[in-house]
């Protein structure tokens, strides 16, 4: 039996929900479809950060040489593991050549202006539905003077476009925050940066999306579609078929497997993230932190914190590398002595798939190949904050309207 919606959006992380949302509030009937059961995407044990500091893609000067020294160390905070395959040899060509101070140039005003276009609609989503916000910033702590004049260069950057930055002395950083005590040369506080438990946004998104009737089966895996002169007629999982006007495909990682079935090689590598949740409520600070060269973030929640580090491409899988969650918790008493590693190192981890372009911006648009797909994936370590403009901008797509920012350098088709 053929089920119908006007969109079928395959995915149920931020940005399927996120989507999904938008379009019925515009009166769009939508079906969700989501291979899990939708309880555990890389959407829940993130860090819960909507930054609008961050304006550099992943793909920037000085990651190639970083990327090659820590490679070399089973516990650094990036790791590649090497495999022969065609689609990681093009990523990484593409990697390179975006790694430019001119691709940040020309991609810093528009990770500026969507990033704070979602942080409007993710303040007015959790307005509407009491989810707690915390609005006291983001600090980017530093061990190393290169590093610290790195953030002191780009909070001149973010400043350019409204957003709200402070430089610290150790001095000052323990007087901003008398709970914890600081270690290092200084930080850079980006006051405009908030946070929040990212289950509180998809739960209550969840719910959200019952009252305006929109129909979510999980655990149906996509397997194939059935194509004709250029448009998708149908969607098909093991057990059912999906037919709608429109098919988005907001599934992050897992995107090039749904795309290789309709003969489109995307360029999309998994960038596994480790997340523990360390109940100390002694350690629940006001502020979150970015300890920049562990590359760990560390986010305070509802009585507990959460201890989030490491980028590791390794392909579709999210097993544990126990050593690489060891190395990253080790690194946190560097910065934060309060953060005792014996206490940590038994928690258990959590583990997901960001989903990195070769330029680290994402893919936002119409598939050229098809008159009926948009992809909406490839949001790397901004997934959480990018979630709601994605899927505001997708229903402006839908409904034939200019797009409230100007997304032509996200094109689906530009590799």
């Amino acid at each position: 039996m053929k089920q119908k919606a006007d969109v079928i959006v395959i995915g149920a992380g931020i940005v399927g929900l996120s989507t999904a949302y938008y379009l019925a509030k515009e009166g769009k009937s939508v079906i969700i479809l989501e291979k899990t059961d939708g309880n555990d995407s890389c959407s829940y044990g993130n860090a819960g950060y909507i930054a609008p500091s961050h304006i550099i893609p992943l793909s920037s000067p000085g990651i190639i040489s970083k990327g090659l020294r820590w490679m070399l160390n089973p516990e650094s905070p990036f790791y590649i593991k090497p495999r022969l395959n065609i689609d990681l040899a093009k990523w990484g060509i593409n990697f390179v050549k975006n790694a430019t101070h001119d691709h940040v140039d020309r991609s810093k005003k528009l990770l500026a202006d969507i990033c704070l276009f979602s942080q409007d609609l993710h303040n007015e989503f959790a307005a509407e539905e009491n989810i707690p916000v915390k609005k006291t910033g983001v600090i980017m702590q530093c061990l190393t003077e290169a590093t610290l004049n790195h953030e002191k260069e780009l909070a001149k950057m973010v400043q350019d476009f409204g957003i709200g930055a402070a430089v610290l002395d150790i001095d000052e950083l323990d007087a901003l925050d008398p709970k914890l005590k600081h270690k290092g040369l200084g930080a850079v506080h980006f006051t405009e940066d908030t946070f929040m438990d990212p289950r509180d946004f998809m739960e209550n998104m969840k719910k959200a999306l019952l009252e305006l009737g929109v129909e979510t089966y999980t655990n149906q895996e996509v397997i194939g579609f059935e194509n004709s002169d250029g448009t998708i007629k149908s969607v098909r999982t093991a057990n059912n078929e999906y037919v709608g006007d429109e098919v988005v495909l907001a599934t992050g990682a897992f995107t090039p497997v749904l795309t290789r079935l309709m003969g489109n090689r995307l360029l999309i590598e998994a960038g596994k993230g480790y997340s523990v949740d360390y109940y100390n409520e002694d350690l629940v600070s006001d502020l979150s932190y970015i300890l920049v060269e562990a590359r760990v973030a560390i986010t305070p929640l509802d009585k507990f914190v959460r201890v989030a580090g490491t980028m590791e491409l390794a392909g579709i899988n999210e097993n544990i590398n126990k050593r690489r969650v060891s190395g990253y918790l080790k690194n946190v008493a560097d910065y934060l002595p309060d953060f005792k590693y014996q206490d940590m190192k038994d928690l258990p981890a959590w583990a997901g798939l960001r989903p990195c372009s070769p330029d680290g911006l994402p893919y936002i648009g119409r598939d050229t190949r098809y008159d009926n797909l948009i992809v909406a994936a490839g949001h790397a370590m901004i997934g959480f904050t990018l979630g709601p403009a994605t899927g505001k901008l997708v229903t402006e797509i839908i409904k034939g309207e200019t797009p409230t920012i100007n997304i032509e350098k996200l094109a689906v088709n530009r590799f």
